[in-house]
């Protein structure tokens, strides 16, 4: 049994869902994932992390029944850490395959609701055939994680895009 304020205090409990995607053989690509490893390690209390090698529609139930949601995912065209936030898409595509925006608006469509969400982008400077992470994105990737704890804790969230530095 939890203490009290677990029960009682969002910001204590922010009942929040963390998805890591990358394929692991990629090199760099892993980077999603290896944040969210680095957050399952600390064992934030009320938070639910997934590692997935790609995001697929049947993360949209788990999507649906929490409060916020944060994604990480390592982009190629980035050279700092960004926070995105993430609405809804205005269209589905028929795919197997999702996107963040895509599976909110499945989340919406299916279970009636979309929490709130925000991206974590992380870089990837080397993302050919390799099961290791380049020393750059290995120190974004443990900023991320940190990035990804704090946004997991406040109550508001940023209501556009930023660049963060590490």
């Amino acid at each position: 049994m939890g203490h009290i304020c677990q029960r009682r205090c969002p910001a204590v409990a922010p009942q929040g869902l963390i998805i890591g995607y990358g394929s692991p053989v990629r090199g760099d690509d892993y980077a999603g994932q290896a944040a969210a490893e680095l957050m399952r390690q600390w064992r934030v209390a009320g938070l639910q992390v997934v590692m997935q090698a790609q995001l697929t529609p049947e993360l949209t139930a788990t999507i649906a029944r929490t409060r916020r949601v944060i994604f990480l995912d390592a982009a190629v065209d980035r050279t700092n850490v960004e926070v995105r936030v993430i609405e809804p898409a205005t269209t589905l595509t028929s795919s197997h395959q999702s996107d963040p925006a895509a599976l909110l608006t499945l989340a919406r469509i299916l279970y009636g609701r979309a929490p709130r969400a925000v991206l974590i982008t992380i870089p990837a400077y080397d993302t050919s055939l390799s099961l290791a992470l380049s020393p750059a994105t290995e120190r974004a990737v443990a900023y991320a994680a940190r990035l990804a704890r704090a946004y997991a804790g406040r109550r508001y969230w940023p209501l556009q895009a930023r660049a963060v530095s590490q």
